[in-house]
């Protein structure tokens, strides 16, 4: 019996084959995907295109009153909104300005006299054309009749305090005064206890600049001590 003789092959050979073999494995894969209905790319109709924010023409315009952004006018029962009309606008009251020194005139009134004690009432009325508010507690330094500042202290009293008031033109507003006739330790006894004044520099609450007040009521005692109440009516 003859031996069987196996045939060997060249390098050239080998490569051959292999390069057979794998053209059939990708053939063969292809018609397994073609028999199976898949595609190697996703088909287009199949891909979802991914959801973008709307645009700002695309979204639903705010209602008014809906938020706190979109709210104009007053409210009225129902919850809506509605613009003022001009005629209310106009009608708006406007802040009350302070009294200033500019819309004011100074008088003392209504003096007092018993047992060495003074009284007065030292009136501002206001002159101009706007109505003005008062508060509180004024300044004033009695002069000379050559303008010369003559000794005053001004001693605030509780009562009657300080209030608002409001003056329209033409009303006024009184802070009362009291001081003594009666000479204090190292005041003359044989004259006037202090030199006589012929005015008085009144400064209204806050402000800076004084008005001239005409003072008729003999020497302030006490070194020129004057209590005085807030502005009041």
């Amino acid at each position: 019996m003859t031996p069987h003789r196996f045939r060997s092959f060249g390098p050239r050979a080998l490569q051959a084959s292999g390069a057979l073999l794998i053209a059939g494995l990708m053939a063969g894969c292809g018609a397994t995907s073609a028999q199976h209905g898949q595609a190697v790319t996703t088909p287009a109709e199949n891909v979802r295109p991914a959801r973008s924010a709307a645009s700002p023409a695309e979204q639903p315009a705010p209602q008014p009153g809906t938020d706190g952004n979109t709210n104009t006018g007053n409210a009225d029962s129902t919850g809506s909104r509605a613009t003022p009309t001009t005629a209310q606008v106009r009608h708006q009251p406007s802040k009350v300005q302070r009294c200033h020194t500019s819309m004011l005139t100074g008088s003392l009134q209504n003096s007092e006299a018993g047992a060495g004690q003074r009284y007065a009432q030292l009136v501002l009325q206001n002159t101009s054309k706007e109505t003005c508010t008062l508060y509180g507690y004024g300044g004033m330094q009695l002069v000379d009749g050559s303008s010369k500042p003559l000794p005053t202290t001004m001693e605030r009293t509780p009562n009657p305090g300080p209030g608002l008031i409001t003056l329209a033109p033409g009303q006024s507003a009184n802070a009362t005064l009291h001081w003594t006739a009666v000479p204090h330790e190292g005041e003359p006894t044989d004259g006037p206890c202090q030199p006589t004044p012929v005015s008085a520099q009144v400064i209204p609450p806050d402000e800076t600049d004084a008005l001239a007040v005409t003072w008729n009521f003999g020497p302030v005692c006490g070194f020129g001590a004057i209590n005085n109440s807030a502005y009041h009516q």
